[in-house]
């Protein structure tokens, strides 16, 4: 009844390399920021007002699928822990923690398999490449997601009701392939490890006066993240970090504390590129929530969300994060180079962020940006309204006006009342950033 079984070895990663910012530039407790901008814990960051939240949340339902049913219960696996699960393959679609997936399916053999998920634990595993391929063993090809469904539909008549069987689930945590078979109905069983968080602990607590623990706020742990979040960084910096104990500066120790770390992802979002004056508030504060944000926010190509994918520690990844934050510059044709947009008109009209999965009646899955402005693009139909991903709103396809590629779709409003009245949404497999040249040293990444 199985066949094609094949083994997956660790594979050689060394193929690409991340630039991890160095935390080295502010040595100073002051040097990069104003007294204003001085911020004292992560939930200081000022969150602007939402202006259209109504509309974000119907976006982020995706409404257009239809009435559904809820499926109860959450489960979340043990990290480290070695399991089985049934995986489906969506080529280029690489799912990152926190998002929402919504799949419509017509495949009998995977319909009766996501029934079976239903009635089960709700996990089943999503893969971007077949486990079958060569390059499979270029370790960052091994990297998944779990998803967990949460509401489905059966197969409904008509256009407007949706196609075929409906699920939306959530993406809950990475996996790494380790072996996988295919079922003689086609159905690929994988056994997979869930990767962990792995939490730098407080660099300092070794090396700290015990004298002085009595008059701590709180008592000093091995991973003292939670205290970081109750004191002023200068205050913890004045308390520890420049007390003689260690023969590392003030900066090395800042450079693994993680909530300073995310303060500075957090700064770069709110003033320069993808947080808009109306979407501060759908920025998570939990770092680690964070960094799989930023993931799904940046308009990455493949092999580089991979990578960022494959790194267990959340303090790793946003450092290299904040670096490609900072380089990025302009949105670009990926077949032409032609920059379409620039990294300023990124905005958000969803809760999920700026950058979405939506589906299409035929199964078809798109990651798409929505945009405020573009340039060198033409629209090739007229407006339809058919399973519209978003509400009150009609697209038309959009290609590159130089090669002619396919790059996403016009959203124009039906309502005058509805802002804005018109947005592009671009999509990911069409686009590459351009990053400014980056003159700091690189760090082939290390999983």
């Amino acid at each position: 009844m199985e066949n094609n079984q094949i083994e997956l070895g660790d594979g050689d990663d060394s193929s690409g390399s991340l630039s991890y910012h160095d935390i080295s530039d502010h040595e100073d407790d002051s040097s990069e920021l104003s007294d204003d901008e001085q911020i004292n814990n992560i939930d200081d960051v000022p969150v602007p007002e939402e202006d259209n939240t109504e509309g974000e949340n119907l976006v982020g339902d995706h409404l257009y699928l239809g009435a559904m049913e809820e499926v109860r219960g959450r489960t979340l696996l043990d990290e480290d822990s070695i399991v089985e699960m049934p995986v489906v393959v969506q080529d280029g679609l690489i799912c990152v923690p926190g998002q929402i997936l919504p799949l419509t399916i017509s495949h009998p053999h995977i319909i009766a398999m996501m029934r079976q998920v239903i009635e089960g634990n709700h996990i089943f595993g999503i893969l971007s490449f077949r486990p079958f391929e060569p390059h499979i063993n270029n370790a960052k090809y091994k990297i998944g997601a779990t998803a967990e469904i949460y509401e489905y539909g059966e197969e409904a008549e008509g256009f407007e009701s949706g196609f075929g069987f409906r699920i939306k689930a959530r993406i809950r945590q990475r996996i790494k392939i380790i072996q996988a078979r295919r079922q003689i109905d086609g159905i690929i069983i994988a056994r997979v490890q869930i990767l962990p968080e792995m939490e730098v602990s407080d660099s300092l607590y070794c090396c700290r006066s015990y004298s002085i623990d009595k008059h701590r706020l709180s008592p000093a742990t091995s991973s003292d993240i939670s205290l970081a979040s109750l004191l002023s960084k200068k205050r913890i910096y004045d308390l520890q970090y420049k007390i003689p104990y260690s023969i590392w500066p003030s900066w090395v120790h800042r450079s693994y504390d993680l909530q300073f770390v995310a303060q500075r992802v957090l700064l770069e979002l709110r003033t320069s590129i993808f947080v808009d004056v109306g979407s501060g508030s759908i920025v998570p504060r939990n770092p680690i929530d964070l960094s799989y944000w930023v993931i799904q926010n940046l308009p990455l190509d493949d092999d580089l969300r991979l990578q960022l994918l494959s790194i267990n520690n959340p303090n790793q990844r946003l450092r290299a994060e904040l670096s490609v934050l900072q380089r990025c510059e302009f949105l670009c044709c990926r077949e032409c180079d032609y920059a379409v947009a620039r990294q300023t008109d990124v905005f958000a009209m969803s809760k999920e962020g700026p950058q979405g999965v939506y589906v299409n009646p035929f199964g078809h899955v798109h990651e798409t940006v929505t945009v405020h402005r573009v340039d060198g693009l033409s629209v090739t139909t007229p407006p339809s309204t058919e399973f519209s991903w978003f509400p009150g709103y009609a697209w038309s396809i959009v290609e590159c006006s130089y090669c002619h590629s396919h790059m996403g779709w016009l959203f124009t409003a039906n309502d005058r009342h509805l802002q804005p009245a018109r947005f592009w949404g671009l999509c990911r497999r069409s686009l590459k950033p351009r990053l400014k040249a980056n003159d700091e040293n690189e760090f082939v990444v290390v999983v």
